[in-house]
């Protein structure tokens, strides 16, 4: 039974809409404006939409609607809330529905026609951006503002950067808060601003605050739709619904939206997204009293279930708002929140608001807020590093029990996953390394369990990350991939018979990594799709450098294939789009093609460095002045030839000795010439120069100088100008026993 919040809480809310923003009285959201031309505002100028309200008896009805593209603002119980225009109105009569026509446009419903001044309560966009400079300008030493990219219109979408270091990385978890990806929901702006005024004024005063302001990057982007905000209106001035238009499971029937991320704020989101690994997310919206959890395009539940419905009873807990997963309330495709753990593995939520009385809906929210600010770090954190050089990498955490991906911070290193108390299995794999799998214990206690790791290379290179994808279902509504229980994320990494099936003419395009991208390699194939199932699936296959293409086609196959990028006369391609061919059963279990993996032949084939020479052998105690011999050795994968360099440890290295020959015991020599402790290694090169990482150390110590006797400095000397005598002393030595 879905709950009943729908539009009479609004019309009621509205009603003391006038006494409640008289005076706002909330630090830092001052308002001072000229309203001598109030009237002149796009809101009183330009026809808008309608607001209706549509009855339905049978799910089939509303799912009817979604596939229509109606734009849903609401649904509670047999009754669905929507702004529509008069082609859509016709539609509805015409399909045997009976809209009710609740006000004429959006501004009279929120009564900004009948009472222009009321508009002034919120932030226009000048306004903010204001704030936001004043913010940075107050408090530079914890505040710092980006500018993101632009709007249709070419508006900046500011973001707000509020932590101890804004200038620098850090290992921290990351949080964001959005606002205005609707235009016309005022208060969806004002919840990000008040939040940012109350982390920089209570930072000196208030330990806690201070505490999540040290140990977060909180990033705070108030308006998403800033085109939209100045003409209040739901969409972007290309008329779409941005939160329709983000990647994952983006449906072409159920939005306005032209392709996946087609508008520049949508752009914005996803780059700046991929560029800081965003743990947990709030996205405000109004009107309602609502936590909306993932997912919102199916009602499958997330692996991460148990997680997210405790973080969202939690921040419910101090407002009384309704709890919901997304696709319970009604389904959306294409929004924020799956976008952010579908393609980035983090948390996100639609907290829907109400849309007046701003002191309250702060009050309502500025807890909770917090709490989830402070819930980034719960769970299992560490860094992930290079074994050999000790630099961060971009590598992919995944948890067996509950199967999802975690990214690094590849500027860092760091990764922070979201994890209730319990023992788990933890994979860490990255492009060009080996993988590692630990068993930890989560504890529940404040601070997260640490767990660092360090990756040996390796010749691995799988695809990276989900860019977007369309998964087709037969199903009208309530149309829950029923047949299709399968996750996107199961085409990343190793073929593990685990696989994303995409139905029958479904799409998907994943991303094989910026610093692992397929190379043209001469005369062989260059990638390899895996295809699971039992049963071979045709699909076409497309390659680009960039994200949105332009694309090359590949071709068609069938099942598991290799190809050539030297084909379609390709250098290199990192993105790779894969579209079933539409011939199959749409009602069958796992429809459409099954993406297992994607492997760069690239790497696995290029020649590959001799391996890890074996840590030199030899004393470990001497003396200074004598010289010493260490032995080691190592195998090539091509049988190459090897050569070999020492580090004495004392600033000292040997030339490149060699070549020998794959798997040869090698011998050098090396006379430390002061007493002393040091450290000796040794690594390996073929004849292509391709070099191994350094051996295991080898320390040896110089506890005394050699003894210096004048008569063994006079017979050294003598040996030197008459070799004999060498020959002869040794023979004497021989026998003598």
């Amino acid at each position: 039974m879905i709950k009943n919040k729908g539009i009479t809480a609004i019309a009621f809310s509205f009603l003391v809409i006038a006494i409640s923003f008289a005076v706002v009285a909330t630090s830092g959201n001052q308002i001072t404006e000229d309203k001598t031309n109030l009237w002149q505002h796009p809101i009183f100028q330009t026809p808008d939409l309608r607001v209706v309200s549509i009855p339905f008896s049978q799910q089939p009805q509303l799912g009817k609607l979604i596939d229509q593209c109606i734009d849903i603002v609401d649904v509670n119980d047999s009754k669905v809330t929507a702004h529509i225009n008069n082609i859509e109105l016709e539609w509805l009569y015409e399909s045997g529905f009976k809209p009710e026509i609740l006000f004429e446009n959006v501004s009279k419903m929120n009564r900004w026609m009948c009472d222009p001044e009321l508009l002034h309560v919120f932030h226009s966009y000048a306004q903010m951006t204001n704030e936001l400079q004043n913010i940075v300008n107050v408090y530079p030493g914890i505040a710092n503002l980006y500018n993101l990219g632009s709007s249709v219109q070419n508006r900046t979408i500011w973001g707000l950067k509020i932590t101890n270091n804004p200038d620098i990385e850090e290992n921290e978890p990351e949080v964001r808060i959005c606002g205005c990806h609707h235009g016309d929901e005022l208060m969806s702006v004002e919840l990000p601003l008040l939040l940012a005024w109350y982390l920089v004024e209570n930072y000196a005063s208030d330990p806690y605050i201070k505490y999540l302001v040290d140990n977060r990057e909180i990033w705070i982007i108030p308006m998403v739709n800033p085109d939209g905000r100045e003409h209040v209106t739901r969409y972007n001035a290309n008329g779409v619904d941005i939160n329709r238009d983000y990647g994952y499971m983006w449906r072409d029937k159920q939005s306005s939206s032209p392709s996946p991320f087609s508008q520049p704020e949508t752009q914005v989101i996803r780059d700046h997204a991929l560029d800081n690994n965003f743990v947990l997310s709030l996205s405000f919206h109004t009107s309602g009293d609502i936590v909306n959890y993932i997912w919102n395009y199916k009602g499958q539940p997330v692996p991460d279930h148990d997680v997210v419905s405790h973080l969202s009873q939690q921040y419910g807990s101090h407002n009384g708002y309704w709890v919901v997963e997304g696709y319970d309330w009604y389904q959306t495709c294409g929004d924020t929140n799956d976008f952010s753990y579908g393609c980035r593995g983090g948390m996100d939520w639609t907290i829907e608001v109400q849309n007046s009385n701003i002191p309250q809906a702060w009050d309502f929210n500025r807890d909770a807020m917090i709490e989830i600010i402070d819930a980034a770090d719960m769970g299992l954190t560490g860094i992930v590093t290079d074994a050999y050089s000790g630099d961060p990498i971009a590598a992919t955490v995944w948890v067996e029990e509950v199967y999802w991906p975690c990214f690094t911070d590849p500027k860092v290193g760091d990764y922070h996953r979201v994890l209730l108390p319990e023992t788990y299995i933890i994979h860490y794999q990255a492009n060009g390394y080996e993988e590692e799998v630990l068993i930890v214990e989560v504890t529940d206690s404040d601070e997260p369990t640490v767990l660092d790791v360090s990756l040996i290379p390796g010749n691995n290179s799988y695809a990276y990350q989900i860019t977007w994808c369309n998964f087709k279902d037969p199903y009208t509504y309530p149309n829950n991939f029923q047949n299709n229980p399968t996750e996107a994320i199961s085409a990343l990494g190793y073929p593990d018979n685990i696989f994303a099936s995409t139905g029958v003419g479904g799409t998907i395009v994943l991303d094989m990594g910026k610093e692992t991208k397929i190379l043209d390699l001469d005369g062989k194939p260059d990638f390899k799709i895996f295809e699971g199932d039992d049963t071979k699936d045709g699909y076409h296959v497309y390659v680009s450098s960039e994200w949105d293409g332009p694309w090359t086609y590949i071709g068609l196959s069938v099942g598991t294939s290799e190809f050539d990028l030297a084909d379609v006369e390709i250098k290199h391609a990192q993105y790779i789009k894969i579209v079933d061919d539409s011939d199959g059963d749409p009602y069958e279990t796992n429809p459409g093609v099954d993406i297992d993996a994607i492997q760069n032949l690239a790497t696995a084939n290029a020649n590959k460095p001799p391996e890890r020479p074996e840590a030199p052998s030899g004393s470990t105690e001497g003396t200074a002045g004598v010289e010493y011999d260490f032995t080691t050795g190592t195998v090539d994968p091509e049988g190459d030839d090897i050569l070999y360099m020492f580090d004495w440890g004392d600033s000292t290295f040997s030339q490149w000795l060699g070549p020998y020959d794959s798997g040869d015991t090698v011998t050098a020599s090396h006379i430390w010439d002061e007493k002393g402790d040091y450290i000796i290694k040794v690594k390996a090169k073929d004849q292509y120069g391709k070099e191994s990482p350094w051996s295991d150390p080898l320390p040896i110590t110089m506890p005394k100088d050699k003894t210096i006797n004048p008569f063994t400095i006079f017979l050294e000397q003598l040996m030197e100008r008459f070799p004999i005598l060498e020959q002869i002393l040794q023979l004497i030595y021989v026998y003598l026993g």
